[in-house]
């Protein structure tokens, strides 16, 4: 089976030692696929330091130079893989930034983020995080129109995309094999025009038997699982098990991950859609 770790929110405000400490031991064996913001907004959010929350503008990810430096040495050695986050991560008018319809403006922020992160760490992006795990169906038109791949939460919203005879094959794929199985098909779904992957989160909200229940699934048909988190969560305290820590579940799971062994490929997402 293949596994792969995506972690999000890498921007302007993320500094090398908050990966190194989380990742330092993992990326030796595991690449790291990091979902890059490439100019966040200043905006109240715990990913953001609070003396920048009320500031009305862009911090390009370029401006942080030992960053950049760190994370274009990590290529190198193969430790790490760059995906796009949005543009901004702004949420406008109560809407995620990629939820609105658009299409032009979705678009365009795509190609823009994507040109410049190609640019800044040269390297080839091939992957779309939406911010949220929420994208409209614009947003998957976009997306498609840029010829990007993308890596979502949930089996994912068959009655937002575009409809053609690709994703009618989908649909009838994976319904067959959830009515055989009782569970999602755990493998990358192929549109033709763009692929998809399902990923589990790692949140304060997620328990570790959720993960290995599914991880298991993935395991049991030689499937692909993909873990989703955020490095700058990994201190704070599970909801179910307050004694621990989100990155004890990580390790945690990681460990049980590494127990299995036999028949696992660790890769990157670029890696996964090829």
């Amino acid at each position: 089976m293949k596994f792969a770790i995506r972690d999000d929110d890498v921007s302007f405000f993320t500094k090398p030692e908050d990966l190194e400490k989380v990742y330092d031991k993992i990326w030796e064996k595991c690449p790291i696929s990091f979902a890059v913001i490439p100019f966040i907004k200043g905006m109240v959010s715990p990913m953001i330091p609070e003396k920048f929350w009320y500031e009305k503008k862009y911090f390009p990810i370029g401006d942080n130079s030992d960053l950049v430096s760190y994370l274009k040495e990590k290529i190198k050695e193969k430790k790490i893989s760059i995906m796009l986050h949005g543009y901004s991560h702004e949420d406008r008018d109560s809407e995620y930034e990629f939820e609105n319809n658009n299409f032009e403006d979705l678009y365009e922020k795509i190609k823009k983020g994507k040109e410049y992160l190609e640019n800044l760490f040269e390297t080839e992006i091939n992957v779309f995080v939406p911010p949220h795990n929420s994208l409209s169906k614009e947003g998957i038109k976009a997306v498609i129109r840029a010829k990007l791949n993308l890596a979502v939460i949930p089996s994912f919203y068959f009655n937002k995309r575009p409809w053609n005879l690709n994703t009618l094959k989908v649909f009838l794929e994976r319904r067959m094999f959830k009515i055989r199985h009782k569970v999602e098909p755990p493998f990358v779904l192929d549109f033709v025009d763009h692929k998809e992957v399902r990923c589990f989160p790692l949140t304060p909200l997620i328990s570790f038997e959720f993960l290995k229940e599914n991880f298991d699934i993935a395991y049991k048909f030689d499937g692909v699982f993909c873990l989703a988190t955020h490095y700058w969560e990994f201190d704070t305290k599970m909801k179910k098990e307050p004694s621990k820590t989100q990155k004890e579940v990580f390790e945690q799971f990681y460990e049980y991950v590494i127990k299995k062994n036999n028949g696992i490929v660790f890769m990157s997402f670029n890696e996964l859609f090829k």
